[in-house]
Protein backbone atom coordinates (compact mmCIF):
# COMPACT_ATOMS: atom_id res chain seq x y z
CA UNK A 1 0.00 0.00 0.00
CA UNK A 2 1.35 3.38 -1.01
CA UNK A 3 2.06 5.81 1.86
CA UNK A 4 0.11 9.05 2.08
CA UNK A 5 1.60 12.53 2.07
CA UNK A 6 0.37 13.87 5.39
CA UNK A 7 3.27 16.12 6.36
CA UNK A 8 2.34 19.57 7.69
CA UNK A 9 4.25 22.51 6.13
CA UNK A 10 6.72 22.94 8.98
CA UNK A 11 9.93 24.83 8.31
CA UNK A 12 11.80 21.53 8.46
CA UNK A 13 9.63 19.85 5.81
CA UNK A 14 9.81 22.91 3.55
CA UNK A 15 13.60 22.92 3.89
CA UNK A 16 13.58 19.41 2.46
CA UNK A 17 11.44 20.50 -0.49
CA UNK A 18 13.26 23.78 -1.17
CA UNK A 19 15.77 23.54 -4.05
CA UNK A 20 18.46 25.51 -2.21
CA UNK A 21 17.91 28.23 0.38
CA UNK A 22 14.40 28.23 1.87
CA UNK A 23 14.57 32.02 2.15
CA UNK A 24 14.92 32.28 -1.61
CA UNK A 25 12.65 29.36 -2.50
CA UNK A 26 9.86 29.38 0.07
CA UNK A 27 7.07 29.89 -2.53
CA UNK A 28 8.33 26.99 -4.63
CA UNK A 29 8.70 24.75 -1.55
CA UNK A 30 5.11 25.44 -0.45
CA UNK A 31 3.88 24.91 -4.01
CA UNK A 32 5.65 21.53 -4.18
CA UNK A 33 4.13 20.65 -0.81
CA UNK A 34 0.63 21.48 -2.14
CA UNK A 35 1.21 19.50 -5.34
CA UNK A 36 2.31 16.46 -3.34
CA UNK A 37 -0.88 16.72 -1.28
CA UNK A 38 -2.91 16.79 -4.49
CA UNK A 39 -1.23 13.60 -5.73
CA UNK A 40 -0.60 11.57 -2.55
CA UNK A 41 -2.76 13.21 0.12
CA UNK A 42 -5.16 11.29 2.34
CA UNK A 43 -8.73 10.74 1.18
CA UNK A 44 -9.90 13.36 3.69
CA UNK A 45 -7.49 15.97 2.31
CA UNK A 46 -9.48 18.66 0.51
CA UNK A 47 -6.60 19.14 -1.96
CA UNK A 48 -6.37 15.44 -2.99
CA UNK A 49 -7.27 14.85 -6.67
CA UNK A 50 -8.71 11.78 -8.38
CA UNK A 51 -5.71 10.88 -10.53
CA UNK A 52 -4.73 7.51 -11.95
CA UNK A 53 -1.39 5.80 -11.55
CA UNK A 54 -0.31 7.61 -14.70
CA UNK A 55 -1.42 11.13 -15.50
CA UNK A 56 -0.49 14.09 -17.64
CA UNK A 57 0.13 17.63 -16.51
CA UNK A 58 -3.10 18.67 -18.24
CA UNK A 59 -5.10 16.08 -16.25
CA UNK A 60 -3.63 17.38 -13.02
CA UNK A 61 -4.18 21.03 -14.02
CA UNK A 62 -7.82 20.52 -15.06
CA UNK A 63 -8.68 19.01 -11.67
CA UNK A 64 -6.54 21.30 -9.52
CA UNK A 65 -7.78 24.60 -11.01
CA UNK A 66 -11.21 25.82 -12.06
CA UNK A 67 -11.91 27.05 -15.60
CA UNK A 68 -8.68 25.48 -16.85
CA UNK A 69 -10.60 23.91 -19.73
CA UNK A 70 -13.94 24.87 -21.30
CA UNK A 71 -16.96 22.94 -20.07
CA UNK A 72 -18.26 23.02 -23.64
CA UNK A 73 -15.47 22.82 -26.20
CA UNK A 74 -17.81 24.10 -28.92
CA UNK A 75 -18.48 27.29 -27.00
CA UNK A 76 -15.52 29.48 -27.95
CA UNK A 77 -16.81 32.39 -25.90
CA UNK A 78 -15.89 30.65 -22.62
CA UNK A 79 -12.77 32.06 -21.00
CA UNK A 80 -10.05 29.60 -20.11
CA UNK A 81 -7.26 30.26 -17.61
CA UNK A 82 -4.02 28.57 -16.51
CA UNK A 83 -2.43 28.52 -19.91
CA UNK A 84 1.19 27.55 -20.47
CA UNK A 85 2.57 31.06 -20.95
CA UNK A 86 0.10 33.24 -19.06
CA UNK A 87 -0.25 34.11 -15.37
CA UNK A 88 -3.90 33.56 -14.41
CA UNK A 89 -5.81 36.59 -13.11
CA UNK A 90 -8.02 36.30 -10.02
CA UNK A 91 -10.90 34.70 -11.88
CA UNK A 92 -12.54 32.52 -9.21
CA UNK A 93 -12.31 32.78 -5.41
CA UNK A 94 -12.76 29.00 -5.18
CA UNK A 95 -9.83 28.25 -7.49
CA UNK A 96 -6.58 27.18 -5.84
CA UNK A 97 -4.83 30.00 -7.70
CA UNK A 98 -6.71 32.48 -5.49
CA UNK A 99 -5.07 31.22 -2.30
CA UNK A 100 -2.12 33.17 -0.94
CA UNK A 101 1.02 31.83 0.63
CA UNK A 102 -0.39 32.42 4.12
CA UNK A 103 -3.68 30.75 3.12
CA UNK A 104 -1.81 27.58 2.26
CA UNK A 105 0.30 27.64 5.41
CA UNK A 106 -1.96 28.92 8.17
CA UNK A 107 -5.69 28.87 7.30
CA UNK A 108 -8.34 26.22 6.87
CA UNK A 109 -9.56 23.32 8.98
CA UNK A 110 -7.04 20.86 7.60
CA UNK A 111 -5.08 18.74 10.06
CA UNK A 112 -2.01 19.93 8.16
CA UNK A 113 -2.50 23.59 9.12
CA UNK A 114 0.32 24.89 11.31
CA UNK A 115 0.43 27.65 13.93
CA UNK A 116 1.62 30.87 12.33
CA UNK A 117 3.35 31.98 15.53
CA UNK A 118 5.31 28.74 15.91
CA UNK A 119 6.12 28.63 12.19
CA UNK A 120 7.45 32.20 12.20
CA UNK A 121 9.57 31.52 15.29
CA UNK A 122 11.09 28.46 13.59
CA UNK A 123 11.81 30.41 10.40
CA UNK A 124 13.42 33.29 12.31
CA UNK A 125 15.69 30.84 14.14
CA UNK A 126 16.93 29.59 10.78
CA UNK A 127 17.04 33.01 9.10
CA UNK A 128 17.42 35.76 11.73
CA UNK A 129 15.80 38.60 9.77
CA UNK A 130 13.62 41.43 10.99
CA UNK A 131 10.06 40.27 11.83
CA UNK A 132 8.75 43.07 9.58
CA UNK A 133 10.67 41.54 6.67
CA UNK A 134 9.14 38.14 7.37
CA UNK A 135 5.63 39.66 7.49
CA UNK A 136 6.21 41.25 4.09
CA UNK A 137 7.68 38.02 2.75
CA UNK A 138 4.61 36.02 3.77
CA UNK A 139 2.22 38.68 2.49
CA UNK A 140 3.79 38.97 -0.96
CA UNK A 141 5.44 35.54 -1.40
CA UNK A 142 8.56 37.45 -2.39
CA UNK A 143 11.50 38.09 -0.10
CA UNK A 144 11.77 41.88 0.36
CA UNK A 145 14.77 43.66 -1.08
CA UNK A 146 15.70 47.30 -1.03
CA UNK A 147 13.01 49.24 -2.85
CA UNK A 148 15.62 51.46 -4.43
CA UNK A 149 19.19 51.05 -5.60
CA UNK A 150 21.72 53.57 -6.82
CA UNK A 151 22.08 53.80 -10.59
CA UNK A 152 25.82 53.33 -10.97
CA UNK A 153 25.73 54.05 -14.68
CA UNK A 154 25.50 57.74 -13.91
CA UNK A 155 28.61 59.84 -14.08
CA UNK A 156 30.42 60.01 -10.71
CA UNK A 157 30.31 63.80 -11.02
CA UNK A 158 26.52 63.82 -11.01
CA UNK A 159 24.40 63.07 -7.94
CA UNK A 160 23.21 59.44 -7.91
CA UNK A 161 19.57 58.86 -8.72
CA UNK A 162 17.30 56.15 -7.44
CA UNK A 163 15.49 53.68 -9.63
CA UNK A 164 12.87 51.11 -8.78
CA UNK A 165 13.81 47.47 -9.12
CA UNK A 166 11.18 45.61 -7.11
CA UNK A 167 8.38 43.87 -9.00
CA UNK A 168 6.37 41.33 -6.98
CA UNK A 169 6.24 38.05 -8.95
CA UNK A 170 3.07 36.80 -7.18
CA UNK A 171 0.06 39.13 -7.55
CA UNK A 172 -1.26 39.81 -4.03
CA UNK A 173 0.80 36.91 -2.73
CA UNK A 174 -1.17 34.29 -4.72
CA UNK A 175 1.07 31.23 -4.67
CA UNK A 176 -0.23 29.52 -7.83
CA UNK A 177 -0.49 32.72 -9.90
CA UNK A 178 2.28 31.42 -12.15
CA UNK A 179 2.41 30.17 -15.72
CA UNK A 180 1.77 26.57 -16.68
CA UNK A 181 5.38 26.40 -17.80
CA UNK A 182 6.53 27.20 -14.26
CA UNK A 183 4.28 24.48 -12.86
CA UNK A 184 5.74 21.95 -15.30
CA UNK A 185 9.17 22.90 -13.92
CA UNK A 186 7.79 22.08 -10.46
CA UNK A 187 6.89 18.60 -11.68
CA UNK A 188 10.42 18.21 -13.08
CA UNK A 189 11.76 19.08 -9.61
CA UNK A 190 9.58 16.39 -8.04
CA UNK A 191 10.96 13.87 -10.53
CA UNK A 192 14.56 14.80 -9.61
CA UNK A 193 13.74 14.45 -5.91
CA UNK A 194 12.17 11.01 -6.40
CA UNK A 195 8.50 11.89 -5.75
CA UNK A 196 7.45 11.09 -9.35
CA UNK A 197 8.70 9.12 -12.33
CA UNK A 198 8.30 9.56 -16.06
CA UNK A 199 5.89 6.98 -17.48
CA UNK A 200 6.87 5.45 -20.78
CA UNK A 201 3.58 4.94 -22.63
CA UNK A 202 3.57 4.14 -26.33
CA UNK A 203 1.22 6.09 -28.52
CA UNK A 204 0.79 8.93 -26.05
CA UNK A 205 2.22 12.18 -27.36
CA UNK A 206 2.20 14.02 -24.05
CA UNK A 207 4.55 13.47 -21.14
CA UNK A 208 3.01 11.23 -18.50
CA UNK A 209 3.92 11.10 -14.82
CA UNK A 210 3.95 7.90 -12.80
CA UNK A 211 3.25 7.79 -9.08
CA UNK A 212 5.95 6.14 -6.98
CA UNK A 213 5.25 3.15 -4.74
CA UNK A 214 7.64 4.37 -2.07
CA UNK A 215 8.39 7.92 -0.99
CA UNK A 216 11.98 9.14 -0.87
CA UNK A 217 13.40 9.17 2.66
CA UNK A 218 12.27 12.65 3.62
CA UNK A 219 14.60 12.94 6.60
CA UNK A 220 17.65 12.34 4.39
CA UNK A 221 16.73 14.39 1.32
CA UNK A 222 17.90 17.68 2.76
CA UNK A 223 21.11 16.21 4.16
CA UNK A 224 22.17 14.53 0.95
CA UNK A 225 21.25 17.30 -1.47
CA UNK A 226 21.77 20.49 0.52
CA UNK A 227 25.49 20.23 1.17
CA UNK A 228 25.69 23.84 2.29
CA UNK A 229 23.10 23.69 5.07
CA UNK A 230 25.79 24.43 7.68
CA UNK A 231 26.51 27.84 6.08
CA UNK A 232 24.66 30.53 8.03
CA UNK A 233 24.55 33.03 5.16
CA UNK A 234 21.43 31.72 3.44
CA UNK A 235 22.14 33.26 0.03
CA UNK A 236 25.63 31.75 0.01
CA UNK A 237 24.13 28.39 0.97
CA UNK A 238 22.20 28.40 -2.31
CA UNK A 239 25.43 29.05 -4.23
CA UNK A 240 27.21 26.16 -2.49
CA UNK A 241 24.29 23.80 -3.05
CA UNK A 242 23.81 24.67 -6.71
CA UNK A 243 27.50 24.55 -7.68
CA UNK A 244 29.08 21.95 -5.39
CA UNK A 245 29.08 19.35 -8.20
CA UNK A 246 31.05 19.53 -11.48
CA UNK A 247 29.19 20.85 -14.53
CA UNK A 248 29.80 18.68 -17.59
CA UNK A 249 32.75 17.17 -15.76
CA UNK A 250 34.35 20.50 -14.82
CA UNK A 251 34.35 21.94 -11.29
CA UNK A 252 33.25 25.58 -11.61
CA UNK A 253 32.89 26.63 -7.97
CA UNK A 254 35.83 27.11 -5.63
CA UNK A 255 36.07 28.72 -2.21
CA UNK A 256 39.23 30.03 -0.58
CA UNK A 257 38.99 30.42 3.19
CA UNK A 258 41.62 32.11 5.35
CA UNK A 259 42.71 29.54 7.92
CA UNK A 260 45.30 30.58 10.49
CA UNK A 261 45.52 27.27 12.37
CA UNK A 262 49.03 25.83 12.26
CA UNK A 263 49.78 22.51 10.58
CA UNK A 264 50.82 21.10 13.97
CA UNK A 265 47.36 21.82 15.43
CA UNK A 266 45.33 20.24 12.62
CA UNK A 267 45.54 16.70 14.07
CA UNK A 268 44.54 18.04 17.49
CA UNK A 269 41.48 19.77 16.01
CA UNK A 270 40.50 16.56 14.20
CA UNK A 271 40.58 14.70 17.51
CA UNK A 272 38.37 17.31 19.19
CA UNK A 273 35.89 17.26 16.32
CA UNK A 274 35.66 13.48 16.54
CA UNK A 275 35.16 13.59 20.29
CA UNK A 276 32.52 16.33 20.09
CA UNK A 277 30.63 14.46 17.40
CA UNK A 278 30.41 11.42 19.68
CA UNK A 279 29.16 13.64 22.52
CA UNK A 280 26.46 15.25 20.35
CA UNK A 281 25.27 11.81 19.20
CA UNK A 282 24.33 11.03 22.82
CA UNK A 283 20.92 11.75 24.31
CA UNK A 284 21.04 13.79 26.39
CA UNK A 285 24.19 15.71 25.50
CA UNK A 286 26.59 15.62 28.45
CA UNK A 287 28.87 18.33 29.87
CA UNK A 288 32.63 18.34 29.39
CA UNK A 289 35.67 19.75 31.18
CA UNK A 290 38.29 21.44 29.01
CA UNK A 291 41.83 22.63 29.61
CA UNK A 292 42.12 25.87 27.63
CA UNK A 293 45.22 27.88 26.75
CA UNK A 294 43.72 31.35 27.11
CA UNK A 295 45.39 34.28 25.36
CA UNK A 296 43.46 36.80 27.47
CA UNK A 297 44.31 35.12 30.79
CA UNK A 298 47.85 34.28 29.59
CA UNK A 299 47.61 30.85 31.21
CA UNK A 300 45.75 27.55 30.98
CA UNK A 301 42.33 27.34 32.63
CA UNK A 302 40.02 24.40 33.36
CA UNK A 303 36.33 25.07 32.68
CA UNK A 304 33.22 22.84 32.79
CA UNK A 305 30.93 23.61 29.88
CA UNK A 306 27.96 22.37 27.87
CA UNK A 307 29.13 22.15 24.20
CA UNK A 308 26.61 23.56 21.71
CA UNK A 309 28.15 23.80 18.23
CA UNK A 310 31.23 24.54 16.12
CA UNK A 311 31.51 27.89 14.34
CA UNK A 312 34.12 28.83 11.78
CA UNK A 313 34.80 32.53 12.25
CA UNK A 314 37.78 34.87 12.26
CA UNK A 315 39.89 32.37 10.28
CA UNK A 316 39.60 29.48 12.76
CA UNK A 317 37.01 27.00 14.14
CA UNK A 318 35.54 27.75 17.56
CA UNK A 319 33.55 25.69 20.05
CA UNK A 320 30.55 27.72 21.20
CA UNK A 321 29.68 26.55 24.69
CA UNK A 322 27.51 27.39 27.70
CA UNK A 323 29.09 26.97 31.12
CA UNK A 324 31.66 28.40 33.50
CA UNK A 325 32.82 31.74 32.15
CA UNK A 326 36.47 31.95 31.18
CA UNK A 327 37.22 35.09 33.21
CA UNK A 328 34.61 34.54 35.95
CA UNK A 329 34.63 30.86 36.83
CA UNK A 330 31.80 31.13 39.36
CA UNK A 331 29.40 32.59 36.76
CA UNK A 332 27.55 30.61 34.09
CA UNK A 333 27.25 31.96 30.56
CA UNK A 334 28.35 31.66 26.94
CA UNK A 335 31.88 31.68 25.56
CA UNK A 336 33.72 30.86 22.32
CA UNK A 337 36.77 28.58 22.57
CA UNK A 338 39.22 28.35 19.67
CA UNK A 339 39.63 24.65 19.00
CA UNK A 340 43.39 24.65 18.53
CA UNK A 341 43.81 26.26 21.98
CA UNK A 342 41.93 23.44 23.74
CA UNK A 343 44.57 21.22 25.34
CA UNK A 344 42.32 18.46 26.73
CA UNK A 345 38.66 17.38 26.81
CA UNK A 346 37.22 15.22 29.60
CA UNK A 347 33.73 13.81 29.10
CA UNK A 348 31.57 14.09 32.24
CA UNK A 349 27.97 13.25 33.06
CA UNK A 350 25.31 15.29 34.79
CA UNK A 351 25.71 13.34 38.05
CA UNK A 352 29.38 14.20 38.31
CA UNK A 353 30.15 16.21 41.45
CA UNK A 354 32.40 18.51 39.39
CA UNK A 355 29.42 19.85 37.40
CA UNK A 356 27.99 23.00 39.01
CA UNK A 357 24.32 22.61 39.94
CA UNK A 358 23.61 26.00 38.42
CA UNK A 359 24.91 24.79 35.03
CA UNK A 360 22.51 21.84 34.93
CA UNK A 361 19.61 24.03 36.07
CA UNK A 362 20.28 26.67 33.41
CA UNK A 363 20.78 24.11 30.64
CA UNK A 364 17.45 22.47 31.48
CA UNK A 365 15.74 25.86 31.72
CA UNK A 366 17.26 27.66 28.72
CA UNK A 367 17.96 24.70 26.39
CA UNK A 368 21.01 26.38 24.72
CA UNK A 369 20.99 25.74 20.98
CA UNK A 370 22.80 26.83 17.79
CA UNK A 371 19.71 28.85 16.86
CA UNK A 372 20.25 31.03 19.95
CA UNK A 373 23.72 31.85 18.67
CA UNK A 374 22.51 32.74 15.17
CA UNK A 375 19.88 35.10 16.56
CA UNK A 376 22.42 36.87 18.78
CA UNK A 377 24.97 37.12 15.97
CA UNK A 378 22.33 38.86 13.88
CA UNK A 379 21.46 41.23 16.71
CA UNK A 380 24.88 42.93 16.78
CA UNK A 381 28.10 42.96 14.76
CA UNK A 382 30.86 40.77 16.23
CA UNK A 383 31.52 37.12 16.98
CA UNK A 384 31.40 37.45 20.79
CA UNK A 385 27.61 37.20 20.67
CA UNK A 386 27.31 36.96 24.47
CA UNK A 387 28.81 40.41 25.06
CA UNK A 388 26.73 43.61 25.40
CA UNK A 389 26.25 45.85 22.37
CA UNK A 390 26.41 49.55 21.53
CA UNK A 391 25.61 51.68 18.50
CA UNK A 392 28.16 53.31 16.22
CA UNK A 393 27.87 56.08 13.65
CA UNK A 394 30.16 56.00 10.60
CA UNK A 395 30.79 58.49 7.81
CA UNK A 396 32.10 57.36 4.42
CA UNK A 397 33.42 59.32 1.51
CA UNK A 398 30.53 59.48 -0.98
CA UNK A 399 32.54 58.14 -3.91
CA UNK A 400 33.88 55.22 -1.85
CA UNK A 401 30.36 54.50 -0.63
CA UNK A 402 28.91 54.42 -4.15
CA UNK A 403 31.67 52.08 -5.32
CA UNK A 404 32.09 49.64 -2.43
CA UNK A 405 29.61 50.10 0.43
CA UNK A 406 26.11 50.75 -0.87
CA UNK A 407 24.14 47.57 -1.68
CA UNK A 408 26.80 45.41 0.05
CA UNK A 409 26.04 43.32 3.14
CA UNK A 410 28.14 43.97 6.26
CA UNK A 411 25.73 42.99 9.03
CA UNK A 412 21.99 42.88 9.65
CA UNK A 413 22.22 46.09 11.72
CA UNK A 414 24.48 47.94 9.24
CA UNK A 415 22.12 50.54 7.74
CA UNK A 416 22.44 53.66 5.64
CA UNK A 417 21.06 56.87 7.15
CA UNK A 418 19.42 58.45 4.12
CA UNK A 419 17.35 61.32 5.50
CA UNK A 420 17.13 63.73 8.41
CA UNK A 421 14.25 61.64 9.72
CA UNK A 422 16.54 58.59 9.70
CA UNK A 423 19.17 60.59 11.60
CA UNK A 424 16.66 61.72 14.23
CA UNK A 425 15.62 58.09 14.65
CA UNK A 426 19.28 57.15 15.20
CA UNK A 427 19.61 59.92 17.79
CA UNK A 428 16.64 58.54 19.72
CA UNK A 429 18.01 55.00 19.61
CA UNK A 430 21.56 56.08 20.50
CA UNK A 431 20.19 57.93 23.56
CA UNK A 432 23.37 59.90 24.26
CA UNK A 433 23.93 60.86 27.90
CA UNK A 434 27.34 62.47 27.45
CA UNK A 435 27.08 66.24 26.84
CA UNK A 436 29.81 66.24 24.18
CA UNK A 437 28.11 63.41 22.26
CA UNK A 438 24.75 65.21 22.44
CA UNK A 439 26.28 68.38 20.99
CA UNK A 440 28.05 66.38 18.28
CA UNK A 441 24.79 64.74 17.23
CA UNK A 442 22.97 68.08 17.08
CA UNK A 443 25.75 69.58 15.00
CA UNK A 444 25.72 66.65 12.57
CA UNK A 445 21.94 66.92 12.19
CA UNK A 446 22.16 70.62 11.38
CA UNK A 447 24.90 69.97 8.81
CA UNK A 448 22.79 67.49 6.83
CA UNK A 449 21.27 68.88 3.61
CA UNK A 450 17.53 68.68 3.05
CA UNK A 451 18.05 66.33 0.12
CA UNK A 452 20.69 63.65 0.89
CA UNK A 453 21.01 62.78 -2.81
CA UNK A 454 21.97 66.33 -3.68
CA UNK A 455 25.29 67.10 -5.30
CA UNK A 456 26.54 68.94 -2.21
CA UNK A 457 26.10 65.86 -0.04
CA UNK A 458 29.73 64.64 0.03
CA UNK A 459 29.35 61.94 2.68
CA UNK A 460 27.30 58.84 3.41
CA UNK A 461 26.30 58.01 6.99
CA UNK A 462 25.77 54.50 8.38
CA UNK A 463 24.80 53.09 11.75
CA UNK A 464 25.43 49.64 13.21
CA UNK A 465 25.19 47.76 16.49
CA UNK A 466 28.48 46.21 17.62
CA UNK A 467 29.70 43.97 20.43
CA UNK A 468 32.00 45.21 23.17
CA UNK A 469 33.77 43.34 25.98
CA UNK A 470 33.31 43.75 29.70
CA UNK A 471 36.25 46.18 29.59
CA UNK A 472 34.51 48.22 26.87
CA UNK A 473 36.84 46.87 24.17
CA UNK A 474 35.39 46.53 20.69
CA UNK A 475 35.03 43.06 19.16
CA UNK A 476 38.25 42.29 17.26
CA UNK A 477 36.41 41.23 14.10
CA UNK A 478 34.70 44.63 13.89
CA UNK A 479 37.90 46.51 14.70
CA UNK A 480 39.74 44.76 11.87
CA UNK A 481 37.02 45.78 9.42
CA UNK A 482 37.14 49.43 10.50
CA UNK A 483 40.93 49.45 10.13
CA UNK A 484 40.66 47.87 6.68
CA UNK A 485 38.48 50.76 5.45
CA UNK A 486 41.30 53.10 6.46
CA UNK A 487 40.95 56.77 5.60
CA UNK A 488 37.73 56.14 3.68
CA UNK A 489 35.70 55.85 6.90
CA UNK A 490 35.44 58.10 9.95
CA UNK A 491 34.08 56.80 13.25
CA UNK A 492 31.91 59.62 14.59
CA UNK A 493 30.37 57.89 17.61
CA UNK A 494 30.81 56.59 20.22
CA UNK A 495 33.59 58.97 21.20
CA UNK A 496 35.62 56.32 23.05
CA UNK A 497 35.71 54.18 19.90
CA UNK A 498 36.65 57.28 17.88
CA UNK A 499 39.51 57.94 20.33
CA UNK A 500 40.64 54.32 20.06
CA UNK A 501 40.77 54.60 16.25
CA UNK A 502 42.71 57.87 16.46
CA UNK A 503 45.17 56.39 18.96
CA UNK A 504 45.81 53.32 16.78
CA UNK A 505 46.32 55.47 13.69
CA UNK A 506 48.73 57.76 15.55
CA UNK A 507 50.75 54.81 16.86
CA UNK A 508 50.93 53.34 13.36
CA UNK A 509 52.06 56.69 12.00
CA UNK A 510 54.77 56.95 14.67
CA UNK A 511 55.97 53.46 13.79
CA UNK A 512 56.52 54.42 10.17
CA UNK A 513 58.17 57.72 11.14
CA UNK A 514 60.64 55.84 13.36
CA UNK A 515 61.48 53.44 10.55
CA UNK A 516 62.01 56.35 8.20
CA UNK A 517 64.44 57.99 10.63
CA UNK A 518 66.35 54.72 11.03
CA UNK A 519 67.05 54.65 7.32
CA UNK A 520 68.50 58.15 7.26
Amino acid sequence: MRPQFTYPPTVGILQVLAPGSLKQNLPKAVRLWAILRSIYGSDSDEVKLNLGERFTYEEWRNQFFTQATPSNKRDRSQKVYHKRDEIPPLHDRDCHCAKTLTDWLFTGDSSLTVSQKIWEESFLQLYPIAPSQLKLFLATANFPSEAETIDRAKSPHKPPTAKKNYVPPFPNGRLFAVTGKNLEFDFETLIKMGWLKIAQVKGVGKKMYLKVAKFPAIESLNLSNNTGNFITQADFTALAENYNQPINGVQRFFMHVEYVVSQEAIDKISNWLEKLQAIWEQTPVVPIAIEYDSASLMREARRIIYPVCIYYCQRAPYLCAFGQKLKKRNEIGWHNYRLDRIQAIEVLDWNDAQVPESLEELVLKQQPSPEDIQIQLAAAWGFDFYQPSRKMLLRFDRDFDSRYIIDSFRHETFRCIKTRADFRKFMREYAATDTIEKERLRGLLESLPERPDGGEYSHAYYSADFRISDLNLIDNNVMMRLRAWGQKVEVLLPLDLRSRMAKDIEETRNLYQENASDRR
